[in-house]
């Protein structure tokens, strides 16, 4: 999930405590890649794509939404009286997660509120292990000798463990729920009792809560990274052996929707977005620099002549050292974006089409190529007709744009679907059209409820589109100049009754109401992959 500056606000510069934390499952620094089947020259979403160093996956896979090696199916459904059609398996998991998974060879990774990692075996379904990361991993050991509160809360981290082992082991059940529930708690309050910056973020839901886990994990093949909005950044193996983990507070810049920013990985840096974007080294975790700009929104890289460079918050950098090669000034734009070779597409209330080129041995030059005013052309307005919309967020866009063959798609928030031609830079011939795909929408609407519109980003799979709503209905369509619904697909799956999220603030949910869904889909082979509000999916041919 990638939110837009409307919906998260980092808003102010503060330095936190950060530590590095060697903890419970604690290993040793990252180590060699492994031996695995796949390789990283296939092409993103086939089966046999494994990640690497050089050809890392995170955030949308490679950071564009498309996956060319796909093939998955087009048609799959599951109705209120359990009938189903190409829904391979179904897995509850012990929390909500906006946060897109991510296929390693025959695992998948997941998130869960308010801290978790989770692995399955993607072929089955079959839960791996469960790793929880709440702030106390950041507490240092100098820290504990001076403040003894912390001793009540390491038993209580070890034994959150035995129960995430449990959940493994047996599965989702209502007594294990409460007692994950109560025990994160517990944990939440002791730490901030012993001092109170390891006290989670609060919960300040308005419209939309994304919540502590809605950074995408990335992984170079070898491990897994991840950022979370309790302050954690930590490195994995693909066991679930923790390699290092960091502390940054993250309270001031704590808004009412949570930490959505996704991580990125760029040769030897873990780049890691924060208060501010943060180089760590991803063998240690040491940090190697810290940007002047925080990050709204999710990073992305692209390499210059054998030199990475990243885009953040629409600051051009080199990864290397987090040297600033063009700076954010004015109205550059700043939104969520999508890079194609040389070409980088900014996408929010306007589009913007910026062209790099090397500069010297190791910089690059920005050029915009629309001639109008600030750069930019504006998108359509309007909201879908099925949706009742408060007029005082009409227009929102959270979905990054996808490109494909000279067309630019933008999807807002509530269903207005626009297609921009990238060879044509004035504002009266760049439209080549606008509409409302006929999404469900099951979830009512208002302003503070749940999963009332799109967040999920459109994603290009094999021949086809891929779209969905915030209440799990895909639009399959055509690529092209003209509108051509290939299907549509919904999973009917309520959840049916409310509950406090799973750090213990307050429900915010009304009640029983369609499963949400937030997270881009993701395609490996002939499967797709849905994060739920509670059920991870597997769709597939059968």
């Amino acid at each position: 999930m990638n939110m837009r500056s409307g919906f998260l606000v980092l808003a102010g510069v503060a330095t936190g405590a950060v530590w590095i934390a060697m903890m419970v499952q604690a290993g040793p620094v990252c180590a060699a890649e492994p031996a695995h089947p796949g390789n990283d020259k296939a092409p993103m979403g086939s089966a046999d794509f494994y990640p690497s160093p050089a050809h890392p996956i995170g955030w949308r896979g490679d950071g564009t939404g498309c996956y060319p090696g796909a093939n998955p199916p087009t048609v799959w459904y599951q109705k209120a009286n359990g009938e189903s059609k190409n829904i391979l398996w179904k897995v509850k998991l012990p929390s909500y997660s906006w946060s897109t998974p991510i296929v390693i060879g025959d695992k998948i990774v997941t998130r869960s509120e308010p801290y978790d990692l989770i692995c399955l075996n993607k072929n089955t379904g079959k839960l791996l292990w469960i790793r929880a990361h709440p702030p106390f991993l950041g507490v240092s050991d100098e820290e504990k000798k001076a403040n003894p509160a912390f001793k009540e809360v390491e038993p209580l981290v070890a034994e959150l463990q035995k129960v995430n082992d449990a959940f493994v082991a047996q599965g989702w059940t209502a007594a294990l729920f409460k007692q994950k529930h109560d025990l994160q708690i517990k944990i939440d309050e002791l730490s901030g009792k012993a001092d109170k910056k390891y006290k989670l973020p609060p919960d300040m839901y308005v419209e939309s809560w994304a919540g502590y886990t809605a950074s995408t994990p990335c992984s170079d093949g070898a491990h897994i990274f991840i950022i979370s909005g309790d302050g954690i950044a930590a490195c994995y193996d693909l066991e679930g052996k923790l390699s290092w983990s960091r502390y940054e507070l993250l309270t001031p810049i704590w808004g009412e929707h949570g930490f959505a920013s996704s991580p990125a990985l760029a040769g030897d840096v873990f780049l890691a977005p924060s208060i501010r974007v943060r180089g760590l080294n991803k063998a240690t975790g040491e940090e190697i620099y810290k940007e002047p700009f925080g990050c709204a929104y999710s990073i992305v890289t692209f390499p210059s002549n054998g030199v990475d460079f990243a885009v953040s918050a629409g600051n051009y950098f080199r990864v290397k050292d987090g040297k600033v090669i063009i700076p954010c000034v004015g109205d550059m734009p700043r939104g969520q974006m999508v890079v194609n070779g040389n070409m980088i597409y900014f996408s929010a209330a306007h589009v913007s089409y910026n062209k790099w080129e090397p500069k010297g041995g190791d910089e690059i030059a920005v050029t915009p190529l629309i001639p109008e005013v600030y750069n930019r052309i504006g998108l359509p307005g309007g909201d879908s007709p099925s949706l009742k919309v408060d007029q005082t967020i009409t227009g929102f866009r959270t979905a990054s744009p996808l490109y494909h063959d000279g067309l630019l798609y933008n999807l807002s928030n509530f269903g207005n679907l626009a297609v921009m031609d990238t060879q044509k830079v004035k504002a009266q011939d760049g439209l080549v059209y606008t509409t409302f795909p006929p999404f469900d929408f099951k979830n009512p609407y208002s302003r503070k409820t749940f999963g009332m519109g799109i967040g999920a980003s459109p994603a290009l799979a094999g021949k086809y589109i891929y779209m969905i709503d915030s209440a799990n209905c895909t639009i399959v369509m055509e690529p092209g100049r003209a509108y051509k619904e290939v299907s549509k697909n919904a999973i009917e799956e309520s959840v049916p009754e409310p509950s406090s999220n799973a750090s213990g603030s307050k429900p915010y949910w009304m009640g029983p109401h369609q499963e949400q869904t937030e997270a881009s889909p993701i395609f490996d082979g002939n499967r797709i992959y849905i994060r739920g509000e509670q059920y991870l999916y597997c769709i597939g041919e059968k």
